[in-house]
């Protein structure tokens, strides 16, 4: 065991590969950190339900949703199974609880069943990448015939 602390950036490098092997997964996850903390400075566009929340609603939303892609994004990056499954688990409960205030607030017409169907398949995505880290399976990189 080496006593010298690690090399500038040490931590990085070895997770810049590991996000390169999942890269939807680790652009949602830096995209939910972007847009919480754009909604919680109050720049770029205000979705409507957000808009009509009280403001704690749309601050602990807008904070689940920077947690979901911090943990995702270090699970990812570091092979934290536990972070990552933290951040999808995340992810999903903020989804179905916009999608549900999105009802509560706007009504649950056709506009509500449209943004169900978008909102289930981000819900089904987590679930089934929630399931391959929960089982430890390993994405792998394929190039021409080789592995």
């Amino acid at each position: 065991m080496s006593l010298r602390p690690p090399e500038r950036g040490g931590h990085v490098r070895p997770a810049l590969p590991r996000l390169a092997v999942a890269p939807f997964e680790a652009a949602i996850a830096a995209l939910l950190v972007i847009s919480g903390l754009a909604a919680l400075a109050g720049y770029g566009l205000i979705d409507p339900v957000t808009a009509l929340l009280p403001g704690w609603e749309a601050t602990v939303l807008s904070v689940m949703s920077v947690t979901a892609g911090a943990l995702m994004v270090t699970g990812i990056g570091a092979g934290s199974r536990g972070a990552e499954t933290a951040g999808l688990l995340f992810l999903a409960a903020v989804i179905l609880c916009r999608f549900l205030l999105f009802g509560a607030y706007l009504g649950f017409g056709a506009n509500f069943a449209v943004t169900g169907v978008f909102d289930g398949a981000v819900i089904w995505a987590a679930w089934v990448r929630l399931r391959t880290v929960r089982r430890g399976q390993v994405i792998v990189r394929v190039s021409g015939e080789r592995l």
